[in-house]
């Protein structure tokens, strides 16, 4: 009976050190990271790099914006947060083409609200 719990034990260990080092541990990737990531997917998307950039820089200018409404409550945030998108995808279609454009707006709001973050975190 020892030597079953031991086992257990073990596996249990290894496969959570094994998650965590996926990137499962549920902590937030560096900023480096995330960012080679976002490139990778815009790029998969049809941008060349000047239009990934592009993206990346206006991105990054609405990234303080929506921080922002963290403390809202839920339905003042969605609000907000509508307008915050709309202006950012009128920016983007103005720095892409229509095609990519297009594209780049759909892969953002299929992104889950917050980041990613499960709801009630």
């Amino acid at each position: 009976m020892k030597s079953v719990l031991g086992i257990l034990t073990v596996l249990i260990c290894l496969s959570s050190i094994s998650a965590s080092a996926q990137g499962g541990g549920g902590g937030q990737q560096d900023p480096a990271a995330r960012a080679a990531m976002m490139k990778e997917r815009y790029k998969a998307l049809g941008c060349n790099d000047v239009q990934v950039d592009s993206v990346m820089a206006i991105t990054n200018d609405f990234r303080p914006k929506m921080m922002a409404l963290r403390d809202l409550d839920q339905d003042a945030r969605a609000e907000k947060m509508k307008e915050i998108n709309d202006e950012r995808n009128k920016r983007l279609e103005k720095a892409l083409p229509a095609d990519i454009a297009k594209k780049v707006i759909e892969a953002m709001s299929q992104q889950r609200p917050g980041g990613g973050r499960a709801p009630n975190q």
